[in-house]
């Protein structure tokens, strides 16, 4: 009998069919007249061949499959190797024009310095500030107060001025003594202005009797100026009814002891809006855990020897079991190996394709999960992590009051104090000096000096700062110069009244104090939403947990725009004005409105734990389409994830491998539509976008929907791509149009407010 491919390929004459047939007719009488045993063996013999037979039918359908497929994957691989490479063009032109924008500012900038004839030294040039800071150290002539905070305004804008260059100078133009010297320099310039400030109140002081005021005889003075307020008191009358007293300037009232009203002594309040004291501090900056790398320690050469020489011995033990296993396994298959071979032998050979090499677009790699140090100290102290200082430093001075001049005929004796110093006094309340068993122990009624000598705590009561906005009571903190940070014991009785908006308080201590708030009071966000306006225009909304707030954003400027749920006139100062994107975050946070995260917020807020490459690419994405479409967030992007999670606790333990991107969500799901005028929008025009690694797809899934799946949009298609999803599927030619002609800055504005609100992870 001829083989199957034979009879497949070539015509019988009617003679080979007869012939055929006779031949089968003569083996089935042949089969007939066999035992049972003989066709059973026959029977088993075609089943053999009819399973090798549909094995091979079965691999040729699987092959022609995988080729199918494989082609697809080319397919897509060649598109999305083109479309990336198009998306990576666009961006790197705009990462060019804005490097030389910005290039171009800056050397305007250093210009126009260096050209400046004010007299003000440029504190990048050592020479120049070291020789301005000596002069004004060597100047030994006491200035009044007011020329004093005349000429600390110089001081702090050459400290704001060096802030900025370390802020705005890309991180390759600035080496690291550079910012050596810019800190150092910083530090030097805030120890001036104490000196200066000081000598200055001294001579205040030394002078109060002729300052005092005619209807208390005690020195009160105050004087206010841009950056800074200051106010003195002086205890020259040492009248005994004194309770208290306020400066109305500051807002700021407190008690004075009766130990204090009958001594020699001065309170001083100097509320700067600056804070020098936080950036020393060692929980200011993010601190990254240094991952430790785990030492093998190598055995020594004799025990390396015996371990070779154990396994060498269970090699050779174990080589004759496996050459008899694999001897039963060769010989139980040959002949149906050799059955098939020589089959495949007999058949024609096809002709063998070349496989065709793609080039793959490469992403960039996952960056490590980065693990925070935890906040390891006592409980009184503030984490300045999680607590940001609102409203700038005051500084609540008690001091000693110098000896006054005195007339005597026509002379005046002055009594010289040598050094010219400010004598500080310590206070310490007696509810901390002295501890309450003590207090018990003594069980004797007070007398009269007792009761002169008692230190009880000095109530304050302040009127808040205008320009900053209170969402809930502040926390009080003083400064330890010792430890170098923020304490928050010593303070008892804290009151906030809102309506009002003043905070009273009793403290143990004088000294550096300042007010804080939480820093994530507004995390996490409910939700978010960017509209256009038109071409390199949009409208950036989150609704936070206690604020909603709009920005508006037009080519690269941008501008608070509203605050609800009511307008706050502690914010006007800032409203609509506009402003860069880091100055905008500098303002808000200044002011108490922080919605934005720092790189270890997440240590202080519940996020979504999305991967930060397709993050970073969804913002960098949007804000090149911004100009033409809308997005929002989607409650989908919430459920996505807990449905990994409890796939990944399902499937726990069977994978002992590390999940790539650090167990991270790689879907990222959000609402999306183009519209093209300032309507009002229904529910129904949003589409869900999901977005990955490799593709970006409109799904079928809708925000009201009742269940989450990831079925794609009838009718489209996906791409490699939000830029190219959102341009070529979703768009009309106006749209089109809008996004082929949006700037370089406004792109980079939007994709600045986006990373720094990081409104994808931070959004419930």
């Amino acid at each position: 009998m001829p083989p199957k491919s034979a009879q497949g390929k070539q015509k019988l004459s009617k003679a080979e069919k007869e012939k055929l047939k006779a031949e089968e007719e003569a083996r089935r009488a042949e089969e007939e007249g066999l035992p049972d045993s003989g066709r059973k063996k026959s029977l088993k013999e075609e089943n053999r061949k009819k399973a090798l037979e549909e094995e091979k039918e079965r691999k040729v359908r699987q092959k022609e499959q995988e080729a199918e497929r494989k082609q697809q994957e080319n397919e897509e691989k060649k598109t999305r190797m083109i479309e990336m490479t198009q998306l990576d063009q666009l961006q790197e032109a705009n990462r060019e024009a804005l490097h030389n924008l910005h290039d171009e500012r800056r050397k305007k900038a250093k210009w126009a310095r260096y050209m400046r004839c004010d007299g003000s030294p440029d504190p990048t040039v050592p020479g120049e500030i070291n020789t301005y800071i000596n002069l004004r150290l060597e100047d030994n002539e006491v200035d009044s107060i007011e020329q004093v905070l005349k000429k600390c305004e110089l001081d702090s804008s050459l400290i704001n001025e060096l802030e900025y260059l370390l802020e705005d100078t890309p991180k390759e133009e600035l080496t690291d003594r550079d910012k050596a010297n810019y800190k150092e320099t910083m530090g030097e310039l805030q120890t001036l202005m104490k000196l200066k400030v000081d000598g200055a109140t001294l001579r205040l002081l030394q002078e109060a009797t002729d300052r005092a005021d005619p209807e208390t005889f005690n020195l009160q003075y105050a004087i206010k100026t841009d950056d800074v307020t200051l106010s003195v008191w002086g205890n020259l009358s040492k009248n005994p009814r004194i309770k208290s007293f306020e400066f109305t300037k500051q807002g700021l009232t407190f008690e004075i002891p009766r130990q204090q009203t009958l001594s020699d002594c001065a309170v001083r309040v100097l509320d700067p809006k600056y804070d020098h004291y936080s950036p020393t501090c060692k929980s200011f900056y993010p601190r990254q855990k240094v991952k430790e790398v785990p030492v093998v320690a190598e055995p020594p050469p004799e025990e390396q020897q015996e371990e070779k020489k154990e396994d060498e011995e269970e090699k050779k033990e174990e080589e004759p079991d496996q050459v008899e296993k694999e001897e039963t396994d060769l010989n139980a298959y040959l002949k149906d190996l050799n059955d098939e071979n020589k089959e495949e032998e007999e058949a024609p050979k096809e002709e063998e394709k070349v496989e065709e090499v793609i080039e793959e677009y490469e992403n960039p790699k996952t960056p490590e999960p980065v693990e925070w140090e935890d906040f390891e100290e006592d409980d009184d102290v503030i984490d300045l992590r999680a607590y940001n200082i609102v409203g700038g430093v005051f500084h609540f001075d008690l001091m000693q009051l110098p000896p006054q001049p005195k007339v005597c005929n026509k002379w005046t004796i002055t009594r010289l104090v040598d050094p010219p110093e400010i004598e500080y006094i310590d206070y310490v309340a007696d509810t901390v000096a002295t501890s309450p068993k003590e207090n018990q122990s003594s069980g004797n009624t007070p007398t009269q000096s007792d009761k002169r000598d008692e230190k009880p705590a000095i109530g304050v009561m302040m009127k808040l700062p205008d320009d900053v906005l209170f969402c809930e009571e502040p926390l009080v903190a003083r400064w330890d110069h010792k430890r170098k940070h923020w304490r928050q014991d010593g303070f008892t009785d804290p009151k906030y009244n809102e309506e009002n908006r003043t905070f009273s308080f009793k403290t143990a201590y004088y000294g550096n104090m300042a007010l804080l708030q939480d820093t994530h009071q507004n995390m996490p966000f409910q939700c978010w939403d960017i509209r256009p306006h038109k071409t390199n225009a949009a409208v950036f909304s989150i609704t936070a947990a206690i604020a909603e707030i709009e920005i508006e954003i037009k080519d690269a400027m941008c501008c608070l725009s509203k605050y609800k749920p009511e307008e706050r006139p502690e914010l006007d100062h800032i409203m609509n004005k506009w402003v860069t994107p880091k100055e905008l975050i500098k303002l808000m946070r200044l002011a108490g409105v922080n919605v934005f995260p720092a790189e270890d917020s997440s240590k202080y807020v519940s996020i979504r734990n999305k991967h930060p490459i397709i993050v970073d690419k969804l913002y960098q994405q949007i804000a090149l389409t911004a100009s033409s479409m809308a997005y929002a967030s989607s409650r989908w992007n919430n459920e996505e994830d807990e449905e990994e999670e409890e796939e990944g606790e399902k499937k726990e333990g069977e994978k002992e491998e590390p999940v790539v991107g650090g167990g991270k969500s790689e879907k990222v799901l959000f609402q999306a539509f183009e519209p093209l005028a300032d309507e009002p929008v229904t529910e129904d025009e949003w589409n869900i976008f999901m977005m990955t690694k490799t593709r970006t797809m409109v799904l079928e899934l809708k925000e009201d929907s009742d269940a989450y799946n990831e079925d794609i949009k009838v009718d489209s298609k996906f791409r490699s791509n939000l830029y190219h999803l959102s341009r070529e599927e979703f768009c009309s030619n106006e749209g089109q149009s809008r996004i082929d002609e949006t700037s370089f800055e406004f792109v980079d504005c939007v994709y600045q407010l986006l990373s720094a609100t990081k409104v994808v992870t931070y959004s419930l």
